[in-house]
């Protein structure tokens, strides 16, 4: 009985043992088939990374930097903390690649954290006690970020030390550069429901605010269309006044009002590829406007694997190429959708609330 019993024993580890080798199996073949699909959606590209910037959740102290390398397909999740052995901080709002650094505003945790695009390690920590940083722009040596404290700080990539400062209007968002003048647009989101409404014109050369034009209800999004327009989105109230989109014309200081409901979106060939959220049925909503007549189109991307809530869009200006990020409302982890000739190429698992994508 004891040998019957040994054998019986036996035979069930060599059952586990099999069924275990199966599964490693099973998943080796799928990371080699995400591996080589990564690849190829990736062809014709620039870069040799692909940095997913993950927010985290606000008081978590739980953002992330993910890395796709573009060469191998291989996914590398919470890069940061394993090139420096300590979390990136709290609530990561934004992720520049400028020069030969790479720029990441870390909002809570009041810092921007300066690092080697090649190895992920930081090479300088800008302190920036009680400003709350939020975007990031480059130009000319020096980086340009915005703060709640309602102002531009400028910093000199050279020594990494703050050189100046410029008032704007409250609680300043993203931020953009077309001639010779610095544009950002001001939310007052933390003074709900009392919203700020303007975009504020900085002259680079003396860095002082020469005028805001009045843009809006509550806007965040900003980005450069071409030489003479800028585009941007007006979050309204989050209730009787819906979101809409705007366009200011650097020539004559005109607005043009886009009665288009949107939360985020990124310019690719002469259209704004977009997105909104329906919160009353649940549902995110995918289009595209086209930049000549402003009207909205069908979206140029087709959405066929279900995102939940899309929380960031970006362009890979190298090919083409669009990635969508979904939170999933920040109860799971996130993922990244890459987007190829506006079909799905490839997703993968992020970190929580992924947001920006840059190609290095």
């Amino acid at each position: 009985m004891k040998r019957i019993a040994l054998i019986i024993g036996m035979s069930a580890i060599m059952f586990a043992v099999v069924v275990s080798c199966k599964k490693d199996n099973n998943e080796t073949t799928v990371q080699n088939s995400l591996a080589k699909d990564i690849v190829e959606a990736e062809a014709g590209t620039d870069g040799k990374y692909i940095y997913i910037l993950n927010e985290g959740v606000w008081g978590g102290n739980d953002a992330s930097l993910d890395r796709i390398e573009v060469a191998s397909g291989e996914y590398h999740s919470d890069v940061f903390a394993k090139q420096n052995g300590r979390g990136l901080g709290d609530v990561a709002n934004d992720i520049q690649i400028y020069g030969s650094k790479m720029y990441i505003v870390v909002n809570n945790s009041n810092i921007v954290e300066v690092l080697d695009p090649e190895t992920a390690r930081s090479v300088r920590q800008i302190q920036l006690a009680g400003k709350q940083p939020r975007y990031i722009v480059g130009h000319e040596g020096y980086v340009y970020v915005s703060c709640y404290s309602d102002e531009v700080l400028k910093i000199d990539t050279a020594t990494f030390s703050v050189v100046g400062s410029c008032a704007v209007g409250r609680d300043p968002e993203m931020l953009a550069v077309a001639g010779s003048n610095l544009y950002v647009v001001n939310s007052g989101g933390l003074d709900n429901p009392n919203y700020d409404t303007t975009l504020s014109v900085v002259d680079l050369s003396t860095f002082a605010e020469t005028r805001k034009v009045t843009v809006g209800i509550n806007p965040t999004k900003l980005a450069k269309i071409d030489d003479n327009r800028l585009l941007m989105v007006c979050n309204g109230n989050y209730g009787s006044i819906p979101s809409s989109m705007a366009v200011f014309r650097l020539s004559d200081d005109t607005v043009i009002r886009i009665p288009h409901k949107c939360t985020n979106f990124v310019i690719n060939c002469g259209f704004a590829y977009c997105y909104d959220y329906d919160y009353a049925n649940n549902t995110p909503i995918f289009f595209s406007v086209n930049l000549g007549d402003y009207r909205a189109e069908g979206s140029h991307i087709s959405v066929s694997q279900k995102i939940e809530i899309p929380y960031g869009i970006a362009l890979n200006p190298g090919n083409g190429n669009v990635y969508l990020t979904d939170s999933h409302g920040f109860v799971s982890n996130g993922d990244i959708h890459c987007y190829r000739n506006g079909h799905l190429a490839y997703m993968h698992e992020c970190g929580s609330g992924p947001s920006k994508v840059a190609v290095w």
